[in-house]
Order: structure tokens, then sequence, then C-alpha cells
């Protein structure tokens, strides 16, 4: 009698091969395996096996099973895929069912005196990507010159006035590098934590490479228990850098899942899904530390920027949801109509779906995006005396809040009217714009007190100041910046033209780089790129994301009851209307608020035939005033060109 012991897990394991066999006889199942460790030779759940260069990919189950229900074909590449391991692959020709795929463990390496590759070795491969990421905002980001100006005054011109954080900060002592360099020159960061940037003047690797290839493409893991901390924290990302004096082991990591290309020790590839969007975590979302504890997370820690969370947290954050969209999804664009050739060390040429291949331009805050943030509608009626102007802002196509990034950003909607033989109609109600959108001639830009809405996440320091720089924030004053899929209702009121007619009203949503004190302080007239800055640029003094137009006809708004002579509208027609008559016409008093009630003689006009009349009615024993008088009524002349703006009368 012979015994056999058979472990549970492989009784699973000939159970799942079992069904596969079964499948296959069917004709369903085409191709089938098991992706292991190779070490070990455990099974691996959850890992990603694609054929290559496609869209068919299954993840394996509890026991690494996995199954292409209806794949076949021959010379077909499956290439196995996991966080924490290198890619590894089979060629199969269908149907084949008892495939195994073995991945190597990624050894975790992280050498203090790692030499990093220069972003032009990567082109000999991929000259494309390259030459994208040569002229994009993260390749220049290092010799960003507000940022400079912002830490130590020395890029620009007036770079030394406003805030800088050197002579400024309250937490220069305790801080001296401020983080600027944690995602401004991760490179010059990671190898020394907490060092200031580069000087700018005589710039290093690390600042003329910015944000390099291997800044993204050597993060093995991100601690989304630690997101907020600012950049390249130590504990917060993890990085493998290989010893370089044992020879060089290299690992590059990617989001495609299906790259098999093996030159080690010069380069291998490992799955990293973490690409698509907690990367990119590492720079777009951060606390400040007010206690310099090294803690971003305590109760007194105040977001700073916080787009990662904005997007987590929406229906677009969530892959269940048919919204769901990734940063790179967004922001790393597909550039091509046609197959494309993304590695040139592989021959034959493996070809890949355009939309599977993505630009490293990595847009942003460009125009085209500008342009398609949100959209904007307004409706506008006339209500008594009152033109009535209501704007609704739909954040309906961008991922995140609007505006979002660091604190400096804002929007400014600004509300006008104008009516055609009037002139600029005079706000009666409504909102206007806070301090932060310019105090000043709006015809340079400063739009703080008119008609609309300034959208900023506002900080403020232990003074009560607004507008800080997130280094000092201990509190934000507010935020009302429109969240992904929310809409923000504006609504202001104008003064109707005494004559009615035709008003045209014009809504405007423009973006800026910075609040306009800071911007006028420094003397920015680019940005920090060297690119012309429109924030400074006529007409919209910021980049204009929408507008809308309208006119239509008013109607002459309703006069106010009124007291005729009560000129200075105490609700008396005596002696001090006279003398507030006289103050009007010969010693620059300002125009009185209801011209009809000075109109004492009801001529039509004010003149000085209005208190010579009032005069000698008072102590003359001339005629009294016309109706209204000597109590509180409208006016019954018919086509009387004056008009009554505001009257005392209730």
């Amino acid at each position: 009698m012979i015994s056999l012991a058979i472990s549970r897990s492989a009784t699973r394991g000939y159970v799942c091969l079992l069904f596969v066999l079964l499948l296959s006889t069917s004709g369903i199942g085409q191709i089938a395996g098991v992706v292991r460790d190779s070490a070990t030779g455990l099974p691996l759940e959850g890992a990603l096996v694609t054929q290559q260069a496609t869209s068919e990919r299954e993840v394996t189950d509890a026991m690494g099973n996995f199954l292409f229900p209806s794949l076949s074909g021959t010379n077909l590449v499956i290439v196995g895929a996991k966080k924490g391991y290198f890619n590894g692959s089979v060629t199969a020709t269908s149907p084949s069912l008892m495939l195994e795929i073995a991945l190597d463990v990624v050894q975790q390496e992280d050498d203090p005196n790692y030499v990093w590759v220069d972003p032009a070795q990567c082109s000999i491969c991929h000259p494309t990507q390259w030459s994208q990421w040569g002229t994009s905002r993260m390749s220049e980001t290092g010799l960003n010159q507000w940022v400079y100006d912002l830490y130590d005054g020395s890029a620009t011109a007036g770079g030394m006035n406003d805030f800088v954080y050197t002579q400024d900060s309250v937490h220069f002592g305790a801080n001296p590098g401020g983080y600027c360099a944690s995602c401004h020159q991760p490179e010059g960061w990671i190898e020394n934590p907490f060092a200031p940037l580069a000087p700018f003047n005589t710039p290093n690797d690390a600042a003329l490479r910015g944000v390099s290839c291997e800044s993204c493409h050597k993060i093995a893991d991100v601690d989304e228990s630690l997101i907020n901390a600012p950049g390249f924290i130590p504990g917060t990302v993890t990085l493998t850098r290989p010893d370089s004096t044992m020879g060089v082991n290299q690992v590059m990591y990617g989001v495609l899942g299906d790259v098999d290309y093996n030159a080690a020790p010069v380069m291998r590839a490992s799955y990293q899904p973490q690409l698509v969007a907690e990367v990119c975590a590492v720079c777009h979302e951060y606390n400040n530390d007010p206690d310099n504890d090294g803690d971003f997370e305590e109760a007194g820690s105040v977001p700073a920027q916080k787009t990662y969370s904005e997007w987590k947290n929406s229906p677009y954050g969530d892959p269940a949801d048919p919204l769901y969209q990734s940063c790179v999804g967004c922001h790393m664009t597909e550039y091509a109509a046609s197959d494309v050739d993304i590695c040139t060390a592989i021959f034959p040429p493996l070809l890949r779906d355009p939309t599977t291949v993505r630009s490293h331009e990595f847009e942003g805050t460009t125009p085209a995006y500008l342009e398609n943030a949100v959209t904007m509608t307004m409706s506008t009626q006339q209500v008594g005396g009152d033109l009535e102007v209501t704007v609704d802002i739909v954040n309906d196509q961008t991922g995140h809040a609007v505006p979002t990034g660091v604190t400096l950003r804002n929007m400014i909607l600004l509300i006008e009217a104008e009516g055609q033989s009037s002139g600029a109609l005079p706000q009666s109600g409504g909102d206007t714009i806070h301090p932060l959108g310019g105090i000043g001639d709006p015809a340079t830009g400063d739009y703080a007190g008119l008609p609309g809405k300034l959208f900023s996440k506002v900080n403020q320091n232990a003074a009560g100041t607004e507008g800080v720089i997130f280094t000092e924030a201990v509190s934000i004053s507010f935020d009302n910046r429109i969240a992904p899929l929310a809409t923000d209702t504006t609504m202001v009121s104008f003064a109707v033209p005494s004559t009615g007619g035709s008003v045209e009203v014009r809504a405007r949503l423009i973006y800026r780089r910075a609040p306009k004190d800071l911007i006028d302080a420094k003397g920015w007239t680019l940005d920090g790129l060297g690119n012309p800055l429109n924030d400074v640029q006529a007409p919209h003094f910021g980049t204009l994301m929408e507008q809308n137009v309208a006119t239509l006809v008013t109607t002459p708004p309703p006069s106010p009851d009124f007291i005729r002579g009560d000129c200075n509208q105490d609700l008396l027609a005596d002696i001090g209307d006279a003398v507030t008559m006289l103050g009007v016409l010969f010693s620059g008093l300002s125009t009185p608020t209801c011209e009809d009630a000075c109109d004492s003689n009801d001529d039509g006009q004010n003149d000085v035939g209005d208190p010579i009349y009032l005069l000698a009615s008072l102590f003359g024993g001339g005629a009294l005033p016309p109706p209204p008088y000597p109590t509180c009524g409208s006016d019954p002349t018919a086509g009387d060109p004056l008009g009554c703006a505001a009257s005392a009368c209730p």
C-alpha cells in the first residue's frame, strides 16, 4: 500500500490546473500559468500579467495563477510584474496552460555615494522622451528664478524685495534650507537632506537637471502614511541607488509592467504602479512644520499644497468610479497618432499603442490647460433699480481644486457693467475682490475692491498677515478654491443708469501665478522659468480662463420717495439745505445722492436758482416747493431729467 501526502497548497494548485485544463478542452482557455518568486518558489498574488505591448492584462489570484480565456497566437510574450520585483517574461504559443514566470526580487540598496545617471545617457535609448523632458518645467525647475527670489533673493534685480526666506523667515535659524531643494533639486537634496539650494550663479548638476529621469524612476516606494512631508524627506520615499563600487546593478521603475528588457547590470525594469500618482504626491502634497520637530502630520502643521489629496478624495481618484483618471492620465498627454517605438535599443522595434505612451512635457498651468479647466456661465436681470449679475463656475474638467498647487496661485473673477451712454455702472451690492487681487489702479491690474471674487487658499502668519508663504503660516485665513465637480456662485449688483438704456456686462475669470503685490514688489516680468508673465500684461493681467459677455436694455429705475428741497437728506427742507446746495455749486461738495430733492423749484436743473427759491419760501414769503413737499413722496413731474439714486425717505 502506497501512502501519498499532498499539501493543501499543492491540492489547490492541482484543482486550479484541472480547472484550466477543463477550460482548454472546452475551447475557452488559451494561455494560463503561475507567477512565482524565483528565490522561494512561492506563488505571487496580485502580480500583473500582460501580453507585451497590448491591453491584454490579468492579475494573479491567491495561488499566483493567471488565465487569459481567449488569447491565441504564436510567439506571444507574456510578462509578469509585481512591485518590488524585476519584471520577468516567457514566450508561448497557444494553447499553453502550464506557464511559469519567475520574478527576481529587487534588492533594495541606497548608496549615499551613488553617481546619478545623466539624463543625456537616457536619451541614447529614449530620445523622444528625453527631448520632451528637456524643455519641460520638470527639467528647468532646479533654476526657477521665483524660488530663488523667495529663498535668498538672488535670481532677479528685485529679488531681495518683499519676503526673502533667508532674511525674513522665523524658521531660518532652525531650518536654513527651507525645504526648497527637496522638490526643485532632488538629486542634491537626496545626497544631502535639508541642504539649501545650490547657488543660483554657480549651479551644480542637481540644479541644472531639476527633476531628472532618476528622480522619479528610482523611486521604489512612497509611504502614503507620511505623504504630508515636503519632498524627499528621509523616511517618506524609498530610492534604489545601487552600490557603484561593486558594479552598477541598475533598476529602472516604470508603470507599463510589460517591459522585459534586461541589460543587467546596466538596466533592468521593475513595475512601480505608484508612478501614476503617489510619486507626484512627493512634491504636490505637503504640510508645513511650525515647531520644526520634523513631524508634518501633527495638529499644528498647516496644510500647504494638497493637490494629491484633492484628487484622491474626489471621484477622479477612485479607480472604481467611471470618472477615474490618474495624474499621469491628465498631465502626461498622448503625443502620437500611430504606434510608437519608445526604446531604440530593442530590435526589431517594439511598437506600442499611442494611448499607452505618455509625453514627458508634464503640462499643467499652460494656457491650453487653464482655458479648459472650468465652465463658467452668467445670467443678468434688472430688479427695480439694480442690475443683478450671477456667475456660476463649475469645476467640471479638472481632477483637483482650482486653483491648486502652491498657495501663491489664485484666480480672479472680475465682473464689469458699462452703459452705452452712462459709462461704468457703480456697484450697489454683492461680492468684491480681496486685497490680494491688487490695491491700486485697475488699469494696471489692481482689482481689489472691484465687483467679483478672488479664489485662493490664503495663509496667515502669527501676526495675522494674509497671503504669506507656506513656511510662515500658522493657520489658513480662508480657502474658497473650487473642489472637483463643485460649483461656486458669485452674485453682484450694479445701479441701473437713471435714464436706462443698453448695458454690456462682462465676467472674466483670470489665473494668476502670485498675488499682485508680491509680483509688483519683486518686479517680476517673467515667470520663474524665464517666460513672459501674463500677470503683468494687459488687458487681463493674468491668463484668461473664461469670459462671458451679455448685453441687455435697462429701463429707468423707479425713483425713490424724497422731500423736495431736502438736499442734505435730513428729512427737512430748511436753511441747511440751501447751504448744501451752494456748497455743491461753488465749494466742491460731492454730488448729492438725490439730485431731484435739490431741485427746489422743479425746473429740471440743479443751479443757483434752487437755494434762492428755497430761502425765499422759508423767509421771504415765496411759494412753497412743488410736491413732494413737505413730506416724503414720489415725483409727479413727468420726464424729469434729474434722478434720485438714494434718499433718506423710507
